[in-house]
């Protein structure tokens, strides 16, 4: 009887815990779309497998599991400034988005990813850098096998 009843107890901790993992970036679906979280200062991920790299002319980014928000890149300008940011965004499935935060929160979306759209993007738009602080970030969830390169010429 004690041995059934550890079975049972057993089976019931695995189904738990297998439930909990498997809500893990529900926070991550909250926070996709709520600017008031994304131009915060502190990040928020769960992550696997992240390699993040600087290579010639800007950074590269590559990730097998991704949840949240986790910043990229920021710096504090002291004058304003115009430059051209090249990017190239795939994933295998989720949603995923970078995005430049200006001095005043506001957010500008470079490039959007989802398993629902375009699975790849790639482009270049032109930044203003503004007097102040300055980031890059990368928001998603549920992604898998992220793979990001970002070139610009720093201000």
């Amino acid at each position: 009887m004690k041995k059934i009843s550890a079975a049972i107890s057993a089976c019931l901790l695995i189904c738990l815990t297998m439930c909990l993992t498997g809500c893990s970036n529900e926070f991550a679906k909250r926070e996709y779309n709520d600017a008031e979280k994304i131009v915060q200062i502190e990040d928020h991920y769960a992550k696997e497998n992240s390699v993040f790299n600087t290579i010639e002319g800007g950074y590269s980014l590559t990730v097998a599991k991704f949840d949240g928000r986790q910043t990229l890149w920021n710096k504090t300008i002291e004058e304003n400034a115009y430059e051209q940011v090249r990017f190239d965004l795939s994933i295998s499935s989720g949603y995923a988005k970078i995005v430049y935060i200006d001095c005043d929160n506001n957010i500008t979306v470079l490039a959007e990813c989802s398993q629902d759209n375009s699975k790849k993007q790639s482009g270049t738009e032109t930044i203003s850098f503004t007097s102040g602080l300055n980031r890059f970030k990368i928001v998603g969830y549920g992604c898998k096998d992220i793979d990001l390169k970002l070139f610009f010429d720093e201000p």
